[in-house]
């Protein structure tokens, strides 16, 4: 009996290669620890380390300094725009350079913006730290860790993008519990030294020394894989400026876009909606909870579903019911169905991200997927940025919630909507060689 497992390495491959057990089942193992390690790094990137941080700090910088709370957040709100405007330029470097040559220094320019931070005396310096999280530090960002995992995996990528990015939930889980412990133990300047020793220290080394830009084993003659050296080389798929031109980029554009308007200017107003209906402050924390426990929850299923069956339906199913959500939240109804509803809205926030970036690779391919994807994510972030702001001035404006919460419903069915007017991804070439994984 041969002692040798064969194993069809492409869909177009026309042949078969032959692939020794022992080395693809540890090629798979390798793989899914892939997955782990992207996990910790967007648990570490700036989303998490800088959104579920500022808080803790915006007391004893207001003490210290005098800020107000609106000044502090317009450090946050200034990374996230400029971290738009980057987004773009570091995708086309990843794309050209491979994923490491930006992750590495990404992540060490990262830890160094906190480490400097407990230097500043001025609120420019303030601002100025946080804008370099959002440009020369925009490479710690997701992005890379998206495109690294649709090199490794095919037949799993969306259980695999689902996993690695629920790191965004586990960061906003543990950033705020150990910021609080060092600014209680060692003031606001002990946290940021932490959080900096934290990227330095298990980050940085994880990147560094645990990643491989793509599987050991080589592809067919027409998609390749990174090099040696680390750069990519040309695998099949569209260029920007290809893809730019094809109807599917602005149905995605337009259907995400809206989508992280709605839900991502509900999530910071989502509380005082609650306490503004009567409900306590208590009971509105735990809905708060219950849609945090639902995105981490949607993105696993999701990233499960889109790999057994047309990511389109399961988009449709998911970002459907965030349309129902709000609704509910509209309507008279008792406080039971606002758990519901922020189990809908949950689920379909841990949708988006995740699933731009695998329709991305599907539609796309991995020849400029970084750029590609990052240009979309770029026009998500601008939404999301837009979003909470025009809540505030709603409210600000009629006292209530209910104008945009029903603006919120004819947006989401009309993202639903556009799509329909998706066409079928090729299941031919979807992006990727087809491994084990």
């Amino acid at each position: 009996m041969s002692d040798v497992m064969t194993h069809v390495d492409s869909e177009d491959a026309g042949g078969t290669r032959e692939v020794p057990p022992a080395q693809d089942h540890a090629r798979g193992a390798h793989a899914w620890f892939i997955i782990v390690i992207c996990l910790l790094g967007i648990s570490s990137g700036p989303a998490a380390f800088c959104l579920a941080s500022i808080g803790l700090f915006s007391e004893p910088l207001s003490r210290e300094f005098g800020w107000d709370r609106t000044g502090i957040s317009l450090a946050v709100s200034l990374m996230m725009l400029f971290t738009a405007i980057s987004l773009p330029v570091i995708g086309r470097f990843i794309d050209r350079f491979g994923v490491k040559k930006v992750l590495i220094p990404s992540v060490a320019l990262q830890a160094l913006c906190f480490l400097v931070a407990p230097l500043m005396q001025s609120y420019w310096q303030f601002i100025a730290i946080y804008i370099a999280i959002g440009t020369i530090a925009v490479g710690s960002n997701s992005v890379p860790y998206m495109r690294l995992l649709s090199t490794w995996f095919d037949r799993s990528r969306g259980l695999a993008i689902g996993i690695a990015g629920s790191g965004t939930g586990l960061g906003f889980a543990y950033v705020p519990i150990l910021t609080e412990v060092l600014v209680n133990h060692f003031g606001w300047r002990g946290g940021y030294i932490g959080l900096g020793m934290i990227l330095l220290l298990v980050t940085l080394p994880l990147v560094a020394f645990a990643l491989r830009e793509s599987p050991s084993h080589e592809t067919d003659d027409s998609e390749q894989e990174a090099g040696t050296d680390g750069a990519v080389k040309q695998v099949s798929g569209y260029t920007l400026r290809e893809a730019i031109f094809k109807r599917e980029f602005w149905s995605l554009v337009t259907i995400f876009m809206a989508l992280a308007f709605v839900l991502y200017g509900l999530i910071p107003h989502l509380v005082p909606l609650l306490t503004d209906r009567g409900v306590s402050a208590s009971k509105a924390a735990q809905l708060a909870s219950a849609f945090g426990a639902a995105a981490f929850a949607g993105r696993l299923m999701i990233g499960f579903l889109v790999d057994r069956h047309d990511a389109r339906v399961i988009a449709f199913i998911f970002f459907s019911l965030s349309a129902l959500g709000i609704a509910i939240f509209l309507l008279p109804l008792p406080f039971w169905t606002l758990y519901c509803a922020a189990i809908l809205l949950g689920g379909s926030l841990g949708a988006e991200v995740d699933m731009l970036a695998y329709l991305t690779s599907r539609y796309f391919g991995l020849r400029s997927f970084a750029e590609v994807f990052s240009v979309l994510f770029s026009a998500v972030m601008v939404a999301m940025g837009l979003g909470p702001l025009a809540f505030g001035v709603v409210f600000d404006a009629s006292g209530s919630y209910q104008s945009i919460l029903m603006l919120g419903i004819p947006i989401c069915v009309f993202a639903v909507i556009m799509l329909l007017t998706l066409r079928p991804y090729s299941q031919r070439r979807r992006g990727g060689p087809v491994s084990m994984t």
